[in-house]
């Protein structure tokens, strides 16, 4: 999947099977706790207005890692990261190597979407569609 930051062309590649249970084990405790605000999001992104909703989405996600531990934040980081590549004239470059960003303007917004839409791609089809209520039953297939 190809994507735009900031003017800047983006790249990137599905996480390993590993590597989406690793992200998934320490992501899912913080998405359970964002259930009231994806509501607002969805109907955002429903809307067109995907720029809008991950403007909304981006805050809360990096208020919510700002709780976690250093260790379980950077289980989700740096598989995600590692996967994206950034276009350099012709050619691309990875994001991140050996677990250090290459690229010195990418700014701690730039890198969470960069997160999040590895997340989407990886594990959007894993992580279940959002209720249309806190209450909403779920059903059993």
């Amino acid at each position: 999947m190809e994507f735009d930051i900031k003017g800047v062309q983006y790249r990137t590649a599905k996480l390993s099977v590993f590597d989406q249970l690793k992200v998934s084990r320490k992501l899912l405790p913080v998405l359970a706790g964002m259930l009231t605000d994806f509501q607002g999001i969805k109907t955002a992104a429903e809307g067109g207005d995907v720029y809008k909703a991950m403007e909304t989405a981006l805050p809360k996600i990096a208020d919510s890692l700002a709780g976690m531990s250093e260790e379980d934040t950077n289980a989700i980081i740096f598989p995600c990261l590692s996967v994206v590549s950034r276009q350099n004239g012709k050619a691309w470059a990875p994001v991140m190597s050996q677990g250090e960003l290459m690229f010195d303007d990418i700014d701690l917004m730039s890198m969470l979407q960069m997160v999040g839409r590895v997340v989407g791609d990886s594990l959007g089809n894993f992580l279940p569609a959002l209720p249309a209520s806190e209450t909403a039953p779920q059903q059993v297939a």
